[in-house]
């Protein structure tokens, strides 16, 4: 018999729903990308982590496909909500790399907004993602052979979640 390989899971309670990224904010994901259904919404905390050691919760809305259980977060509002913060508590880490973990349970991020939580006590109520997919990517659009594969429009570059040149400075000298 063969054992499968159990990847690590950070939360504590089983994982529930797929995710993925939305790079383009002028894309609205009104169907789903796998099975072409409407597509609704879903206000959920986000579990985020942002290098080098911040973990924060965000309640953010993102579109739902009931059938496959996906949620879909648009990389572009998420990244504008992650800077507002960031400006104002460390903005030394605007622009590091970050990674949405899984959801929080509603009830321990409301209790959050009140009391900090520390890792300990949040991870138990962290679901992570059942599958997390790479990020959306379309075609672009015009009339093209049958035989010619498709050429993909590129996501443009966040203007948001963007090391600055004086930040690298900064960091760099700190180093030191």
């Amino acid at each position: 018999m063969l054992k499968t390989k159990k990847k690590p899971q950070f939360g504590g309670m089983a994982p529930k729903h797929n995710f993925t990224l939305n790079p383009y904010p002028d894309l609205r994901v009104s169907r789903c990308p796998f099975c072409e259904k409407k597509t609704g919404q879903r206000k959920i905390p986000l579990l985020i982590h942002v290098d080098p050691m911040y973990l924060i919760a965000l309640n953010y809305t993102c579109r739902y496909c009931k059938t496959c259980d996906l949620l879909v977060g648009n990389k572009h509002a998420i990244e504008h909500l992650l800077a507002k913060i960031f400006y104002e508590t460390d903005s030394y880490a605007v622009g590091n790399e970050y990674l949405i973990i899984g959801t929080v349970e509603k009830k321990d991020w409301r209790e959050g907004l009140h009391r900090p939580k520390d890792l300990a006590e949040i991870q138990p109520h962290v679901s992570d993602f059942a599958e997390y997919y790479e990020e959306i990517r379309v075609s672009r659009p015009g009339w093209y052979p049958a035989d010619q594969e498709l050429p993909m429009l590129e996501p443009p570059v966040s203007q948001e979640w963007v090391k600055t040149q004086f930040d690298s400075q900064r960091s760099n000298s700190t180093k030191k």
